[in-house]
Formats: structure tokens, sequence, C-alpha cells
């Protein structure tokens, strides 16, 4: 096995996490989110949002969600197709 498929297999593995423990993953962030602005007084609301919506952002991309349709963009083949 080279490195090459070494690394996509890891890769595989991360999607396969995220996807399992996408609301677990979701819901810490966001009570990492909302500690981290009680903790700063609020002085850095707008950033902790913005990194929380990334951050969300970054977990769907890994784990689209089981109702999406298959071939929609942002799906593991990529095509874009949409199925009727």
């Amino acid at each position: 096995m080279g490195f090459s498929d070494r690394l996509k297999e890891l890769g595989d593995r991360a999607k396969n996490a995220a996807a399992d423990n996408k609301d677990r993953i979701s819901s810490a962030v966001e009570s990492a989110g909302a500690i981290a602005d009680q903790r700063t007084g609020g002085k850095y609301s707008d950033k902790i949002a913005k990194a929380t919506e990334k951050t969300g952002a970054i977990v769907d991309r890994l784990a689209p969600s089981q109702d999406t349709e298959a071939g929609a963009p942002g799906q593991p083949d990529g095509s874009g197709a949409t199925q009727a």
C-alpha cells in the first residue's frame, strides 16, 4: 500500500467518522463557541460566530446530510448530475 493510498484511506475514515457523529460534532462546536463567547465577555462574538459557521460548513462538507440527492454538488462523486 502506497503513501497516497494510505492518505486516501485515512480521509475516507475521517469522512465516515464525521458522518456518524455529525450531530455530536455540531453540538460540541456550538457549546465551545458559547463558552468562548462567555469567557471573553462577548468581546469577540462576531469572530466566534464566524468560526462556528465555518466549522459547521466543514462538517457538512465532510458529512453531507443523508437527504441530499445523490450526485448533487458536494457529493463524493462530484458529478453534479441529478437523478430523476
